[in-house]
């Protein structure tokens, strides 16, 4: 019997200095799962899941990959009501948490030396734990359309020119292969909370030909290139893939299928309980 569930809906972090990414997983309702993706043996690991809500675009993954600074809207008490936190990727246990005035919030940023950046309306020193490496809080920007795409601009992604299918886009960027000239192009097209998409923000991926054509991706939820120069993919229909160049043409080089997930949460190994 086909399953009447809608589909799990996937938000991909890559890190910027190590072959790994970290997928955020939203289903079942007021469900998330983390998962790290090992780019390099290609393989999934399940990590942290989370009954409440997360803001995927306002977080960040450590260059190496193995801090998370993430946004939470949970069920518990003031303060952990809404909070900024930094926890050991793929967990979400806070080694440090911050006190947030609601849902309004823009993100946070790691520097190459973890420190620490974060845009929000919120208190400036943790309720919870200490970061050892140093954290500067910003006033929170208006602009909410670098705030939807800030994490592809952190990876280098920057305003593309020229036209994407008649897609009437609010904003268009694109992004080189690495060690390429091809680029991914992405079109943020609106916002619609009704409609798939992570935090309601509308996407359509694009791919660049070797004649310069633009090919549609429509099954891309994500979409990115990683350090090698392969496509990295987040399905609509819950599957991450990679995607490589091969004789001339692109091929499916590898794929996990994220669908049939139930809540298993369990809890965070030692190693992710403190610094």
């Amino acid at each position: 019997m086909t399953s009447s569930a809608p589909p799990c809906r996937l938000y991909v972090l890559v890190a910027t200095a190590a072959p790994v990414a970290l997928i955020m997983r939203r289903g079942p309702a007021g469900w998330w799962h983390l998962l790290e993706w090992d780019l390099r043996l290609r393989e999934v690991r399940s990590g942290a899941w989370f009954r409440g809500m997360l803001y995927p675009r306002r977080c960040d993954l450590s260059p190496d990959g193995r801090l998370l600074g993430y946004f939470a809207l949970g069920h518990g008490e003031s303060p952990w009501d809404t909070y900024f936190a930094v926890s050991k990727a793929p967990w979400l246990t806070a080694l440090a948490a911050w006190h947030t005035g609601g849902t309004w919030t823009g993100g946070c940023a790691f520097a190459a030396d973890n420190r620490l950046t974060i845009s929000a309306s919120m208190a400036k020193r943790p309720f919870h734990g200490s970061y050892p490496y140093g954290v500067v809080v910003e006033a929170l920007s208006l602009d909410w359309a670098y705030r939807d795409l800030q994490n592809e601009y952190k990876r280098g992604w920057r305003p593309f020119e020229g036209a994407a299918h008649g897609l009437r886009a609010a904003v268009l960027i694109g992004r080189v292969q690495p060690g390429g000239d091809r680029a991914l192009v992405l079109a943020h097209t609106g916002t619609d909370f009704h409609r798939h998409g992570i935090e309601g923000v509308q996407v359509s991926y694009l791919r660049e030909e070797d004649d310069g054509r633009l090919t549609p991706l429509p099954e891309a939820a994500w979409a990115d290139w990683d350090g090698e120069g392969r496509l990295l993919m987040a399905t609509r229909d819950g599957a991450v893939k990679i995607i490589e160049r091969r004789s001339g043409g692109w091929t499916q080089t590898w794929s996990h299928d994220l669908r049939d997930l139930t809540p298993d949460p369990t809890p965070s190994p030692s190693w992710a309980r403190a610094w």
